[in-house]
């Protein structure tokens, strides 16, 4: 199979915005991709399709992962240490309400990631502002 020019033009796009990203709108962008699959996982759970239901958890438990990894463990950073607490719980919930159909656990963990989203698009448009040179808050935290 093929991919189109469209398909091709439109991943090439998406890995510019990537590799330009600061790591404050590199959060953004995993969180909301996070958020759009536990939309779909609700979905599943509400059609019964389990098949999907699990691709989407993964989906959605990969890129809590990659936020994790994101976040600079090195050292005694209190904010460092929170955030990945708050990771490891999302992925916690998000496999335990998969695994007993849990729209509701779902919908909170949608909301809390929507929250923080908000918080790093303020740090984006802060550092964007100010253009530290290791990107504000996010470039203490993140690697």
């Amino acid at each position: 199979m093929i991919p189109s020019q469209g398909a091709a033009q439109s991943d090439s796009y998406l890995l510019q915005q990537i590799s330009s990203a600061s790591p404050e709108q590199l959060c953004v962008m995993l969180l909301e991709g996070a958020q759009r699959f536990l939309l779909q996982v609700i979905a599943a759970i509400k059609a019964h399709n389990i098949e999907e239901r699990s691709r989407l958890v993964n989906r959605v438990s990969a890129i809590i992962e990659e936020l994790m990894l994101q976040v600079d463990n090195n050292g005694e950073n209190e904010l460092a240490m929170n955030l990945t607490r708050i990771y490891e719980w999302w992925m916690n919930q998000l496999f335990e309400a998969s695994r007993n159909n849990q729209c509701e656990k779902l919908e909170m963990i949608h909301s809390q990631m929507n929250e923080m989203r908000t918080t790093w698009v303020q740090l984006a448009q802060r550092g964007q502002a100010a253009a530290p040179p290791m990107g504000g808050l996010g470039g203490e935290l993140m690697g």
